[in-house]
């Protein structure tokens, strides 16, 4: 069972964001924007608790690291969940989000992604 979505600021520079985000989620993020940018500086985003991943996810993720650039800063997503990598894969969404092809990785490589 997936729960609403959360986003903690857990620092200054840093935020995790956990719950649903899907379809009937994502305009509800979009206008928690402010929640994970911060102006001109780079934000450190965990998403590995995120449920609920479709393309309404990607779309989010993209417009927070477009929102982040608009503000003078960027978003460093980390430990993005397979399912998310997978589905930005099939997207051909992967260079947008800043992740690394799964080929590209070394074995164990990391789990970080930046949007920049």
């Amino acid at each position: 069972m997936s729960t609403a979505l959360a986003i903690e600021r857990t620092r200054p520079g840093e935020v995790r964001v956990g719950g649903r985000l899907g379809f009937a989620e994502a305009g509800a993020a979009l206008a928690r924007s402010g929640e994970v940018v911060e102006g001109g500086r780079e934000v450190a985003v965990d998403i590995a608790a995120l449920a609920g991943i479709d393309s309404a996810t990607l779309a989010v993720l993209l417009a927070w690291a477009a929102r982040a650039r608009a503000a003078g800063g960027s978003l460093r997503y980390i430990a993005a969940p397979d399912g998310l990598r997978a589905l930005a894969r099939l997207c051909d969404s992967e260079g947008l989000l800043g992740l690394t092809p799964a080929a590209a990785l070394p074995r164990g490589g990391p789990d970080t992604i930046a949007a920049s």
